[in-house]
Formats: C-alpha cells, sequence, structure tokens
C-alpha cells in the first residue's frame, strides 16, 4: 500500500497534503484499529462444522504498515516542509497528532506499569 503511495506524482495542489494525512493515519492503525479475527469454523467435507479456538485465531494488527509508513511520512514532511499549504489545511497537526499520540500512549503504558498491584 505505501508503494503504491510512493508512485503518486505529487505535483498537483493538494496532493501532498491528502498522502501526508493518509500515512498519518496509517501510522496511527494499530493503536486505534486492531482486531482479532471473528470465531471461525472448520469443517471436513461432510462433517459438521466446529469452532476454531482462540489461541489459534488471528490479531490484525497493521504493525508492519505502521513502520512502512512512517518513514515514509518524515521524508515526504521534510520534502515539502516549505510549501505553505501544510500549514494552513491541517496537514501538520495530522503529522504531528501522530507523534504526540504515541507519546500519550508511551506516557499512559509508564504509568500503568510503573503502579503497585495490590496483592492477594
Amino acid at each position: 500500500m505505501v508503494e503504491a503511495i510512493e508512485g503518486i506524482e505529487l505535483i498537483a495542489t493538494g496532493v501532498p497534503s491528502l498522502i501526508m494525512r493518509d500515512l498519518s493515519e496509517y501510522v496511527t492503525l494499530p493503536f486505534l484499529a486492531a482486531f482479532h479475527t471473528g470465531p471461525a469454523l472448520m469443517s471436513a467435507s461432510g462433517s459438521p462444522a466446529t469452532p476454531v479456538p482462540a489461541s489459534v485465531r488471528r490479531q490484525v494488527t497493521y504493525i508492519g504498515l505502521s513502520k512502512k509508513a512512517m518513514p515514509s511520512l518524515v521524508e515526504m514532511f521534510l520534502r515539502f516542509r516549505h510549501n505553505a499549504e501544510i500549514y494552513e489545511d491541517g496537514t501538520l497537526e495530522a503529522v504531528l497528532a501522530v507523534r504526540s499520540f504515541s507519546l500519550a500512549l508511551s506516557s499512559l503504558t509508564h504509568h500503568l506499569l510503573s503502579r503497585r498491584i495490590p496483592s492477594r
């Protein structure tokens, strides 16, 4: 997906902003859109379907997409940082929101892990 975005011509007005906002969204997907695949059923031909145990189901996390999108986002921002459009149309806020979101999540995780869990 990121390769397809990298192949888009960035000369038309508004295109760099749109691409940077999309890349910003891809970077946050692991935090906002991860999910487990639903209860699947296995069946051999002619036999009744049985549920697949939870340990066998997969989780869709988008981590690979996020890791691939982040360098592209940084490179594109540095390339177009002198373009006034990205400051006027909210693109800069979308790019900065990615960083602030990851910092807030990191801070929350640190706080939760540093709390003592009461013993029973």
